[in-house]
């Protein structure tokens, strides 16, 4: 009976990461075509079918949610749709691992999540990869509600209902739940599904005391625990923070239980400037970053000590690196914090520029290769990545091209690109890399011709060794009436023929669209896929060793069931996940 119920309240209300328009075909349309068949993009132009394996890398570390300019969310869906339910036939254990990596280094979790609901509906074939991956993938309970959710949502091909081995890998996940993630991802009052409708379905058995309680409190609330003071003192200091009387004993209370912000503000009636103030000083790097405006406007920042805490908080090297922020949060952050607040402090503003610096920090500098940079400034490229904000793909490949310009100064020749190559656009590896974004924004607009920036250093004779091109892969504004000639892929060839026989090229694919401008398995072509700031790096890996992103994947190692183990707490990275 819950079940059922649960069924229909997922299928009426389901909003969790709007899910729903990734489950809309229950059979694969069409097969995956194969190698170098071609086919019409978007814009009717000639393009390349991807391998299996790349449409499933590329789908798991770019797939968006929302409309884009060339499709609806609901098509790009469809095709992702497909692509996972072929490879959960002919690829699995690749699958599994793609899963794996786009969750732990692309810094994504919804394809992901979507990916393990389709694993696990390949029964006894797809069974052993399914467990090996889960715990890789599910790494919050929001991962957890997520993959809940599709399974009862019957829209999964092969999945009906929370049974067999999604709810044994449910039931063990949710075991050993650490009282920080059953505090802030526990709530009753979601309109999706709960921690506490998860535990009515699987019946996990709780690996210790303190779980046990934490169960309880899930289920029951207060009068679910126990009498024993020491088990789980955050939990009891909430329950005591929904009591508080006044602001000294709320700062005392966030302050003893470590309570983070998602639980504190609806439990006190009106949050002062001193509750803030504690909350400051507890906030994870990615909540920190993310509400900068909020701390500004509650006067947190009236006082120079905040200040310096938050710049020095923002600004170390080692919790930017835990923390996974994705490159465009901190464009995102900046923009916000510089545009909201009516007195934006400097100092913060700065520590915003220089954490996205610092994200970079670990990019290798290409040795002493002669590198072009064709960054997409299309009319496509202006649409937003996801339905979750207002970053663009634009504003990406701005941030790309800021971070190659500032590790490779002196040795790469900007081409942002349209209709034709914008040379002599004001680029330089001395700017920080928010300020190449804008400079980048800003040209934006016109038709897709990847191959112009290669026509420019063709037409020239100018040789580089690599050429980067960020892009949504969309060519169509080549031949008869426009600026460049022709196709990405045949100006490519001929200026490994004419000009620089051992150029490499690496296209750097920031978009879900299946189309690619180049045949699978062309010598001196590479794609990488991602917003990440672990993409970039691939091009200084393939250039010294020949590890591209693709095997990076193949050889991902799923952990043994023996190997998974109770779920780590505190600061995590779970804010810092992009839609």
């Amino acid at each position: 009976m819950v079940a059922r119920q649960l069924k229909l309240q997922t299928i009426r209300r389901y909003e969790m990461l709007q899910l729903q328009l990734f489950v809309q075909a229950a059979t694969p349309r069409t097969r995956i075509a194969r190698r170098s068949e071609t086919h019409p993009n978007r814009e009717g132009a000639p393009a390349y079918y991807r391998t299996l394996r790349e449409q499933v890398s590329q789908i798991l570390l770019t797939g968006t949610l929302g409309n884009t300019f060339y499709a609806s969310g609901r098509e790009l869906g469809e095709e992702a749709m497909d692509v996972l339910l072929q490879a959960r036939e002919e690829c699995p254990e690749f699958l599994a691992k793609a899963l794996v990596y786009a969750r732990k280094f692309g810094c994504v979790k919804t394809l992901p999540t979507l990916g393990l609901a389709v694993l696990s509906g390949g029964r006894g074939k797809t069974r052993p990869h399914f467990e090996a991956a889960f715990d890789q993938v599910v790494l919050i309970p929001d991962d957890l509600r997520a993959f809940v959710a599709l399974c009862l949502s019957g829209k999964v091909p092969g999945r009906n209902g929370l049974g067999g081995v999604a709810r044994e890998a449910v039931r063990k996940w949710i075991a050993g739940i650490s009282e920080y993630h059953a505090l802030k991802y526990g709530s009753a009052a979601s309109r999706e599904v709960t921690l506490r409708d998860i535990l009515r379905l699987a019946h996990p058995h709780p690996r210790s005391a303190n779980v046990a309680e934490r169960f309880g409190w899930l289920v029951k609330g207060s009068e679910g625990l126990g009498d024993d003071e020491s088990l789980n003192p955050q939990i009891r200091r909430l329950e005591a923070l929904k009591q508080a009387q006044n602001d000294d004993e709320i700062v005392r209370l966030i302050h003893e239980g470590h309570l983070p912000f998602e639980v504190v503000l609806p439990s006190v009636k009106a949050a002062q400037p001193a509750v803030w103030e504690a909350l400051l000083y507890n906030a994870p790097y990615m909540n920190l970053l993310r509400n900068l405006v909020a701390f500004t406007r509650h006067g947190v920042f009236a006082k120079k000590d905040n200040v310096w805490y938050a710049v020095e908080r923002l600004t170390d090297q080692r919790a930017v690196e835990r923390s996974k922020v994705l490159p465009f949060r901190f464009f995102d952050a900046w923009r916000a914090y510089s545009e909201k607040c009516d007195a934006p402090d400097n100092q913060i503003a700065d520590a915003i520029r220089k954490a996205l610096e610092l994200s970079f920090s670990n990019m290798p500098t290409l040795g002493n290769r002669q590198v072009a940079i064709g960054t997409d400034v299309s009319g496509s490229m202006c649409g937003p990545i996801s339905d979750k904000g207002s970053t663009r793909c634009i504003d990406i490949a701005g941030i790309f091209t800021g971070a190659l310009m500032r590790r490779i100064e002196g040795r790469a020749i900007p081409l942002p690109f349209s209709t034709q190559a914008h040379a002599n656009c004001g680029l330089s590896g001395r700017d920080e890399i928010l300020t190449t974004a804008e400079k980048v924004a800003r040209i934006g607009g016109g038709g897709t011709a990847i191959g112009a920036p290669v026509e420019y250093l063709l037409q020239r004779k100018l040789a580089v060794d690599v050429f980067i091109g960020i892009t949504d892969q969309e060519d169509w504004a080549y031949g008869e009436g426009m600026s460049c000639s022709g196709r990405f892929f045949n100006l490519w060839r001929r200026y490994r023929q004419e000009v620089a026989p051992s150029a490499r090229a690496f296209l750097v694919t920031i978009a879900p669209y299946r189309d690619a401008v180049a045949p699978a398995g062309e010598k001196g072509i590479r794609f990488i896929y991602g917003w990440s700031g672990s993409v970039l790096k691939y091009i200084a890996l393939d250039l010294e060793s020949g590890e591209s992103q693709m095997k990076a994947i193949e050889q991902m190692r799923l952990k043994s069931e023996a190997e998974s183990t109770e779920q780590e707490s505190g600061d995590s990275d779970e804010d810092a996940q992009t839609a």
